[in-house]
């Protein structure tokens, strides 16, 4: 059996792709059924116009480019994927091959286009599958990014609230005038060295001395306050320079102060409670005259904290009464 012209041409029309002969200028000069069909117009119709027009604005800048460039070097083109610009839809996906012959002294391309609508749509759903789970994952990042500032943050606020509470404690603790530890930490201290004393159960294991200054008041009423004020905090500091590895000096009201000495027996207390005192007499004052009296005692095993403070008290008292500017044991 022979197929004549008129049959070609039929089968041509019908092929199951497009087909369509475009000149050396890119016009259109015949296209099959299968095209025109697709485009929703006779073949007839499509003479005529830029083979461009077939396509979408993406995908003509492909067409103009890429196929008609390997056209152009190769004399071929296989499977470029273009979109065709179909009225009533987004698109048409197709893949467009080319060849270019030579008929009767001029160049012709000869393109068919195989539409993939199938293929594009899983295409589609892998593009859509791998972009969600891209977003999925820079939302997880973007989770954890915000999990780690909000830890940063935690730990900046935690950092801030315990500086608050070491200031806090620190004020707690602390006398504002001299600078020296008060009465709380004082209590605290004596009641940490009373507890090893005891575990010890050794008498004389650390020393205990309150000062008071003498004739504070007249200081005050004759010479002002603010004169009273600098004396406290001159003779504290004179206590810190004489305060040796764990001493603790502390001011515990007015212008009375203690002296806990830890790991001192009562003679080693004496005496740098005796230089302490020398000290103090040899300072330049601006003119006026500071003494200090103190009443000493040690730690002995059942002692509490009131007690050793009821025994130095009652020393300091004893030295006020015996003319002041001395030590007297308790």
């Amino acid at each position: 059996m022979s197929i004549g012209p008129t049959e070609l041409a039929h089968f041509w029309d019908l092929a199951p792709a497009g087909q369509a002969v475009v000149d050396e200028h890119g016009i259109l000069l015949a296209a099959n059924r299968t095209l025109a069909d697709w485009m929703g117009v006779p073949p007839a119709a499509l003479a005529g116009s830029p083979a461009s027009d077939l396509f979408t604005s993406t995908a003509r800048v492909l067409y103009l480019g890429l196929l008609a460039y390997r056209l152009a070097e190769r004399g071929r083109a296989e499977e470029v994927h273009l979109e065709l610009a179909v009225p009533g839809t987004l698109s048409l996906p197709v893949l467009c091959s080319g060849r270019r012959i030579r008929y009767h002294g001029a160049h012709l391309i000869l393109l068919t286009l195989q539409e993939f609508s199938r293929k594009h749509a899983l295409e589609k759903e892998m593009l859509a599958s791998r972009q969600a789970s891209e977003r999925a994952l820079s939302q997880r990042e973007a989770a954890i990014a915000e999990l780690e500032s909000l830890g940063r943050i935690l730990e900046a606020r935690r950092l801030e609230l315990e500086a608050i509470n070491q200031r806090l404690d620190h004020e707690a603790s602390t006398d504002p005038l001299t600078g020296l530890p008060n009465r709380r930490r004082l209590d605290e201290a004596l009641l940490g060295a009373i507890r090893h004393g005891e575990s010890l159960s050794l008498h004389g294991s650390f020393s205990l001395a309150l000062l008071d200054v003498d004739h504070f008041k007249q200081i005050n009423d004759h010479h002002g306050h603010a004169a009273g004020d600098r004396v406290l905090a001159r003779l504290a500091a004179l206590l810190e320079a004489t305060l040796r590895g764990d001493d603790l000096a502390a001011r515990v009201g007015g212008e009375e102060f203690a002296l806990l000495m830890p790991h001192t027996p009562m003679g080693a207390a004496r005496g740098a409670l005796q230089r302490l005192l020398e000290a103090i007499r040899a300072h330049d004052w601006e003119g006026l005259r500071v003494t200090v009296s103190s009443g000493l005692t040690d730690f002995r095993p059942g002692d509490s904290p009131q007690a050793m403070l009821e025994r130095a008290d009652r020393a300091l008292y004893a030295a006020k009464a015996a003319g002041r500017d001395r030590i007297e044991d308790g």
